[in-house]
C-alpha cells in the first residue's frame, strides 16, 4: 500500500502544546463552570482546529483515575462540534465520581456556556 493509504484522518481537536497558549489561557481565558467540572477559554477563530488541554490534580484521585478522566474527556470532545479557539478543562475531586454520561453532559454544558459568555462580549 502507498503511504496516503495509511494517512490517519485530519485532527478535528489537537492538544494544546506550546508555552504561548498555555500564557493566553492564564491572561486571556474566560472561565465557565458546571457543578464538579470548569472550563477556560480563549476565543481565538484562528486556532484551527480548536486546542484542547486538562488540568486534573491529584484531589480528584490517584494516576489511574485521572487518566481515565483525561481519556473520557477526549473521547466526548472528539464526538462534539468544538469551536475553534483555546479550552482548558480541569475539575475538582468530585469530578471522579461522575459517570461518562454525567462527563458528557457537563462537558456539553460546559460548551454551551462558552458559546454563550461569546455572545454575551460580542
Amino acid at each position: 500500500m502507498t503511504r496516503a493509504a495509511h494517512a490517519s484522518p485530519p485532527d478535528l481537536i489537537r492538544r494544546v502544546g506550546d508555552r504561548n497558549s498555555f500564557t493566553r489561557l492564564r491572561r486571556e481565558s474566560v472561565r465557565v463552570r458546571s457543578d464538579a467540572m470548569w472550563c477556560s477559554y480563549v476565543d481565538d477563530p484562528s486556532v484551527s482546529p480548536p486546542q484542547v488541554a486538562f488540568a486534573i490534580g491529584r484531589a480528584v484521585g490517584p494516576a489511574v483515575t485521572r487518566n481515565r478522566l483525561r481519556r473520557r474527556l477526549r473521547a466526548i470532545l472528539a464526538s462534539m462540534d468544538v469551536p475553534n479557539g483555546l479550552y482548558l478543562f480541569g475539575g475538582r475531586p468530585s469530578m471522579s465520581e461522575l459517570t461518562f454520561a454525567d462527563l458528557e453532559i457537563r462537558t456539553a454544558a460546559l460548551l454551551d456556556a462558552t458559546q454563550h459568555s461569546r455572545r454575551a462580549s460580542s
